[in-house]
């Protein structure tokens, strides 16, 4: 990257964007970052304090959380002082530095998401479960996937530049040329399309499976649980990439790069949410998650923080539904 090219797109975006828009931003990023990085902070904070969360399953989002915490903590940060400033601080090592860094971040969240959901439709549809051992063995697999995709711009493989807006750095989205197009192309189907059909797949076949195994009309309680559960997890994915994703599909096809940094920022924003969907809705939805976190932290049921399963009933219920799906259920879905 060329030091006087990035200096004059920083100016340009600054001349095209208010100050004030940039301060909006700047305040949106700051929110974000105090839910995500809290979410995910009470997460593994009572992750590593309970054993009874030291699963294969818990260990995967465990790692998620972990990701999306570094994403919130480290991104939304820089991001907010850049917004403020109204300009990109850190300079092209910088910009470089944070593009491979939120870039490997966000395809190791989509990677642990996908397998995540294939462990669940493993589990639920088929009875079969993966050890801690395997769970590791996995984790490790989807962060030399990210890894690799997110060192290819270091490689010669397209690269890392300031995105539209000027406070931010990414891969060039904008680009016309054949690497940037190709990698583009490549992170699309590759880290974005395969994922969401194997995520759409596999609670899909979950919820089938549940639906079959439906006794009695009370069960159509947990049911309504389990889909409402389901279409947070494939909603709050499709806002967070959908976005990001489409709009450089959209510059592939028609060959149009001139975006106005106002437009092309909205994806940017919506793309940094990402971290701060999985804490509330993988965790707190959880019937032993909840349990746990009434133990260690009872001071967020009180302040009505935290979501509580509100009876014994329909958590025994919950359970004995669950057993009928396999004997060593929990009541994650």
């Amino acid at each position: 990257m060329n030091s006087s090219n990035l200096t004059e797109k920083v100016n340009v975006m600054s001349k095209e964007i208010p100050d004030s828009v940039h301060y909006i931003f700047g305040v949106i990023y700051m929110l974000l970052n105090v839910v995500a990085t809290t979410g995910n902070v009470v997460v593994l904070y009572v992750f590593f304090r309970s054993k009874k969360l030291h699963s294969a399953i818990y260990f995967m989002i465990s790692a998620l959380c972990l990701g999306d915490l570094l994403m919130s903590s480290v991104g939304l940060t820089i991001l907010s002082i850049a917004s403020f400033a109204t300009y990109w601080v850190l300079g092209d090592w910088g910009c470089i530095a944070y593009g491979t860094l939120m870039t490997f971040l966000g395809l190791m969240q989509i990677t642990l998401l996908t397998v995540i959901a294939v462990t669940r439709y493993i589990f639920v549809v088929h009875n079969n479960n993966i050890g801690p051992c395997s769970a590791k063995v996995i984790t490790l697999l989807c962060t030399l996937y990210a890894l690799g995709f997110s060192v290819a711009p270091l490689l010669g493989w397209s690269k890392f530049v300031l995105e539209p807006i000027g406070t931010s750095c990414g891969p060039n989205w904008v680009g016309i040329e054949w690497s940037d197009v190709s990698f583009n192309m490549t992170l699309f189907f590759l880290c974005f399309l395969a994922p969401l059909s194997f995520i759409l797949f596999s609670y899909i076949m979950i919820f089938w499976k549940i639906k079959k195994k439906r006794i009695q009309k009370k069960n159509e309680t947990y049911e309504i649980h389990v889909s409402t559960t389901i279409l947070f997890m494939i909603v709050a994915f499709l806002g967070s990439w959908t976005p990001y994703a489409f709009m450089a599909l959209y510059i592939v096809i028609t060959k149009n790069n001139q975006i106005h940094p106002l437009l092309a920022a909205l994806p940017l924003v919506f793309a940094k949410c990402a971290p701060i969907w999985n804490p509330y809705i993988y965790f707190m939805r959880d019937t032993k998650f909840n349990h746990e976190c009434r133990k260690m932290l009872p001071i967020l049921s009180r302040l009505g923080l935290w979501r509580v399963n509100p009876g014994s009933s329909q958590e025994d219920h919950v359970m004995h539904l669950n057993d009928t799906l396999s004997r060593k259920t929990s009541t994650y879905v």
